[in-house]
């Protein structure tokens, strides 16, 4: 590639729920993003290359056939084509030897792999997408510890350990997908239509799974015994929830793994939040980065080391 010129590409993270591109130009290995795009994700969407096409089709009719580079579950058994797991404790450069490459309707793509391990519990478990946002904070931190917990909080929560400039080991928890589910398919609530928030309700739910509970199934029906007995409203009740099910989790997460002074959360800057008050609840220091700064910066360190093996080859 020539570095003194800017090369155009699209990125993207697919995951499960949204998909995120990014029309970008590199040029002396700088990224910057030119244009954003979001479609859904691949658990509702069943024809991802033409998903990918009506999106694209004015940044590939403006540039041509830009390659593209894609993390996430595009690349798993529900997305476009299947591109197998790392095994942990991997690092950066295992997960570019595993990245599959081919052309379709004339524009080269690349999708990355995700890892699997065996977790804290010897059960399998899996991550698409969060590998690439741990790569990309730990691109962007030379002097990091030798060991640090990173949490990356949303619909399918990971937590993982870091050792060194690898990925050591993780255990997924599904807070966001869980809320979702019981707020929607249950008689615990009824779905929240609007942005209300109650401090009270979250704040009460958080001190229960921090604190008072061995076993979130025998406090999860609270919830709606709440509004029964004591008139909470279905926003009071929605944030009970969302607290209880973070307690649990990072009540869980400090069990799973030895306790730390510090975690770095990688998420949006809401839900960053409520982990970060969970977290200080218990006098653990947090710092916090956007998922998007963490996957444009994990894109940049990936797609530069494969744009090079890919131009060294042809």
């Amino acid at each position: 590639m020539n570095n003194s010129s800017p090369q155009m590409m699209i990125l993207g993270d697919w995951g499960t729920s949204v998909c995120r591109l990014y029309l970008c130009q590199f040029i002396d290995e700088q990224l910057t993003v030119v244009d954003r795009k979001a479609g859904p994700g691949s658990k509702k969407d069943l024809d991802l290359e033409q998903s990918f096409f009506n999106l694209c089709s004015d940044w590939l009719e403006e540039f041509g056939r830009v390659p593209v580079f894609l993390i996430g579950t595009v690349g798993s058994n529900i997305g476009w084509k299947l591109v197998p797991y790392v095994s942990c404790p991997t690092d950066q450069h295992q997960l570019l030897a595993s990245a599959m490459s081919f052309d379709a309707r004339g524009v080269p793509f690349t999708i990355f792999p995700g890892l699997s391990c065996q977790n804290r519990h010897k059960l399998p478990d899996v991550m698409r997408g969060e590998e690439t946002q741990i790569f990309g904070f730990l691109s962007q931190q030379p002097n990091h510890p030798a060991e640090q917990l990173v949490c990356l909080p949303g619909t399918h929560t990971k937590w993982a350990l870091l050792e060194h400039d690898s990925i050591s080991s993780f255990i997924t928890s599904p807070v966001g997908e869980l809320f979702e589910v019981l707020s929607n398919h249950s008689v615990l609530l009824n779905p929240i239509d609007d942005d209300s928030w109650d401090q009270k309700g979250f704040s009460e739910g958080l001190d229960i799974g921090l604190s008072k509970t061995s076993n979130i199934i025998h406090t999860l029906f609270a919830t709606r015994a709440k509004q029964v007995l004591n008139n909470q409203s279905n926003t009071q009740a929605s944030c009970f929830l969302s607290g209880l099910l973070i307690g649990a989790d990072v009540k869980a997460a400090m069990q799973d793994f030895h306790l730390f002074s510090n975690v770095v959360l990688i998420g949006s800057s809401k839900i960053n939040s409520l982990y970060e008050v969970a977290l200080n609840k218990l006098n653990i220091r947090t710092e916090h980065y956007t998922s998007e700064w963490a996957t444009t910066c994990g894109l940049q360190a990936l797609t530069s080391e494969r744009w090079k093996q890919l131009d060294e080859r042809s």
